[in-house]
């Protein structure tokens, strides 16, 4: 059996996070094909050691050893001495900002970069909505130098890969979606929960506080809806009483949301990468209703899958549109489902990847 050393700073086994989400359903994926070591720049505690082992009895996780963060430079240096005396058949890097540990890998390993997205559109999106930035700042000529240091680049949707593969030979590029099993849901016969899941991250922050300014008035006028919100970016608001909204925090059962949710909306304006609460949102049969922006990836899905709407009035229709119509939900549910299938199941998205270091 091969061998693959995973070089991350996610504590992907928490969850609560779409990034979180793709690391740990790639290692399960391949945790039975290759022999996965990941180093982690953090200490584990003794809860993390648990559930490592209960999700992943296969990985063997080493930690960097420090109690708070690291910097970049702090983790190539430590992942210099980790390496000394070992050796991988394969490298897989966890985002671009890990880049320094390539001059440490021992010859011959096969390296791969995990991108979860494209820098430069991640910078250039924070820009045009005039939000704080504060990673890593690579321009797009930058970031395409990063990528040529690799043998392989693993890209989440087809518009990276597209963009990328006029610069760098396409048969190094792996484009790897995220999987999300499809498990219809039930269409009640009448709305009264619409959902959104997000983490504190930015973007998700932005997309929450416009939607409550000048959308969910509108929206829930006449009618008897809750807005349930799941996930941290609870910690990023003030918890107003009434209003119709619901702060559900972090909720480990993941499943609970799709069961109890009629709707679902993502109205991110920026970022970048693929959505992964949107393809879960498909996979789970329910109606959607996206930003242009979040439907990045998997436009071919807009009308026909989930709706789409850009400003506040038109966002706030959709929504109504929905709540009006039993006989939209279940059509959209159905379409979903049958793109989930083809566009995100787990081989699909992770067969390249695994044919390539298997």
């Amino acid at each position: 059996m091969k061998t693959l050393l995973v070089a991350t700073f996610v504590d992907f086994w928490a969850g609560g996070s779409g990034h979180r989400s793709r690391i740990s359903s790639l290692l399960e994926y391949l945790q039975h094909r290759v022999r996965i070591t990941v180093f982690f720049a953090g200490r584990l505690s003794d809860a993390d050691r648990n559930l490592l082992r209960e999700r992943f009895g296969d990985v063997a996780v080493e930690s960097a050893g420090m109690d708070g963060p690291l910097t970049y430079g702090e983790y190539a240096e430590r992942f210099s001495h980790f390496i000394r005396d070992r050796t991988f058949d394969f490298a897989l890097v966890e985002y671009i900002e890990l880049s320094a540990v390539l001059e440490y890998l021992p010859e011959h390993t096969v390296s791969l970069l995990d991108t979860h997205d494209l820098v430069a559109d991640r910078i250039r999106s924070f820009k045009k909505m005039g939000l704080p930035y504060d990673g890593i700042d690579l321009t797009f000529e930058e970031e395409l130098d990063i990528f040529r240091c690799y043998d392989y680049v693993v890209l989440i949707q087809q518009n990276d890969l597209e963009s990328v593969a006029r610069w760098i030979d396409p048969d190094r590029l792996v484009l790897t979606p995220h999987p999300v099993p499809a498990t219809p849901g039930r269409i009640r016969k009448q709305v009264q929960n619409i959902g959104f899941v997000a983490s504190p991250y930015l973007p998700n922050v932005e997309a929450l506080g416009w939607f409550l300014q000048h959308v969910w008035g509108p929206t829930c006028e006449g009618h008897a809806l809750t807005l349930n919100v799941y996930g941290n970016i609870r910690d990023e608001f003030p918890v107003p009483e009434g209003c119709h909204v619901r702060w559900h925090g972090f909720v480990a059962d993941e499943e609970q949301v799709y069961r109890d949710s009629d709707i679902l909306i993502n109205p991110v304006r920026c970022g970048a990468g693929l959505k992964i609460k949107n393809v879960e949102a498909l996979a789970h049969g329910l109606p959607l209703v996206t930003t242009t922006h979040g439907a990045a990836g998997m436009e071919d899905g807009a009308a026909r899958c989930f709706l789409q709407a850009d400003d506040a009035g038109a966002f706030a229709s959709a929504i109504r549109r929905l709540i009006g119509d039993r006989g939209l939900r279940e059509t959209l549910a159905r379409n979903a489902v049958a793109y989930a299938r083809t566009h995100f199941s787990t081989e699909g998205c992770y067969g390249a990847i695994a044919r390539l270091i298997t």
